[in-house]
């Protein structure tokens, strides 16, 4: 039977000992930062706004592409100057599709929009896997909206009205004055004229 001391000594040196494998992890750790700090890809403050400015995506393309290929009458509506519209996407709200919109406000606030032909208790209710209750209504111009708040941290309120042929669901962590103003917006705006 071989004597034991001599398989520990056979052992490569990196599994020696704790010290060993803890510079090993550190250089590797180190090494991945250059490479990706040296991509320009990565940034230290992810709060900062002027890239979602300077990259704004066009949606009112997308809204129009989305009023193609829904039976729900989407709006785009005209926001202030100084909102720059930093994401636009397709989601399911309720089971039935729905068109998101986000932008990035004067103040760098952040508030998106989703448009769904879903009744609007269903969709304030079924908006995410997240419970909100109803907290109150306010008056914007003589639109009542909904709003859904949640005692849970971390999980925003939603804004809810109805447009009639349309229900406008936002949400975001922009002002109280900027969600007025895209409720104003949606109201002023007509539907797209679909093919």
């Amino acid at each position: 039977m071989p004597y034991l001391g001599a398989v520990a000594e056979e052992k490569p040196k990196i599994f020696e000992g704790g010290r060993d494998m803890v510079l090993s992890l550190g250089v590797t750790v180190l090494m991945m930062l250059v490479v990706v700090g040296a991509t320009g890809l990565c940034t230290i403050n992810p709060e900062e706004t002027d890239y979602a400015r300077s990259n704004p995506v066009d949606s009112r393309t997308f809204i129009d592409l989305e009023s193609r290929t829904t039976d729900t009458p989407l709006r785009h509506p005209d926001v202030p100057e100084g909102w720059s519209p930093n994401s636009a996407r397709r989601t399911s709200l309720a089971g039935q599709s729905a068109a998101v919109v986000g932008w990035v406000t004067a103040q760098d606030g952040f508030v998106q929009a989703a448009q769904t032909s879903v009744e609007l208790e269903d969709a304030l209710k079924n908006y995410d896997g997240n419970y909100r209750g109803e907290r109150s209504t306010i008056d914007v111009d003589g639109t009542p909206v909904q709003v859904y708040a949640s005692d849970e941290r971390g999980v925003r309120e939603l804004w809810g009205f109805d447009l009639g042929d349309a229900r406008v669901i936002l949400t975001g962590s922009a002002s109280e004055d900027d969600f007025r103003t895209l409720v104003r917006a949606f109201r002023a705006a007509a539907p797209l004229a679909r093919p």
